[in-house]
């Protein structure tokens, strides 16, 4: 039984705590806990659920033929995930989801989620479906923005497209990213060691500084957009 929500998920804008908790019980939803390193979804595994992180993190990443993997993205509280492809015309999970450290997640049926054909669609489910909706088309623009940057030709030009969009979004040069060196390449689809020698050349030629996983972009934002 759930007893608790993630009010600040984009699925519950503008539901009742308590509404939202009922209705969570009224489709079947449960919170199921992953250790770090966790699967909590496969690639290949049939599409059942859809997860909303309450707390830890969660890496999705896909596998080619020769066993490369890519990162397609990590998921952080109060996150969802797999929504995309919930109503999708495709049976399957295309990535493996799996947690990056000790994770709680709120588990939702897929096949609770619209109302049986006939049935009343009460106000807080009506609402549901429509920031569900809006969650998909979110996580759709991000995954456009990713093939945005695997369209770029260099491991430069993917980087910097990378990075100017995170200092778009935090509205300055100076701001830390959710990857680490090699999460960062496994995004890039690049290799590791070429991405360390781009940053090295780029931090030389001033265009920016860099500690793990924090960067400061030198110049106004304007100039490097």
């Amino acid at each position: 039984m759930v007893d608790t929500i993630p009010v600040f998920s984009r699925l519950f804008r503008g539901i009742d705590r308590a509404d939202g908790i009922a209705l969570m019980n009224e489709m079947g939803a449960l919170v199921r806990k992953f250790p770090a390193g966790g699967i909590v979804l496969r690639e290949g595994s049939p599409k059942l659920n859809i997860g909303v992180l309450l707390d830890g993190c969660l890496e999705m990443y896909e596998t080619d033929v020769e066993g490369h993997r890519s990162v397609v993205g990590l998921v952080h509280p109060p996150e969802s995930f797999a929504q995309v492809f919930a109503f999708a015309a495709v049976e399957r999970h295309p990535a493996t989801v799996v947690a990056v450290r000790e994770s709680r997640i709120l588990v939702i049926p897929i096949d609770r989620v619209l109302p049986q054909p006939g049935s009343a669609l009460s106000m807080v489910r009506r609402r549901f479906i429509r920031n569900m909706l809006a969650d998909i088309c979110e996580t759709a623009w991000q995954l456009r923005f990713r093939a945005f940057i695997l369209s770029r030709r260099s491991t430069t030009e993917r980087l910097m497209a990378y990075l100017r969009e995170k200092m778009r979004a935090e509205g300055s040069n100076d701001f830390t990213i959710p990857l680490d060196r090699q999460g960062l390449a496994d995004y890039l689809c690049v290799d590791r060691s070429a991405l360390s020698s781009v940053l090295g050349r780029l931090a030389e030629k001033g265009v920016l500084d860099y500690h793990k996983n924090h960067f400061v972009l030198h110049g106004p934002v304007g100039e490097l957009e």
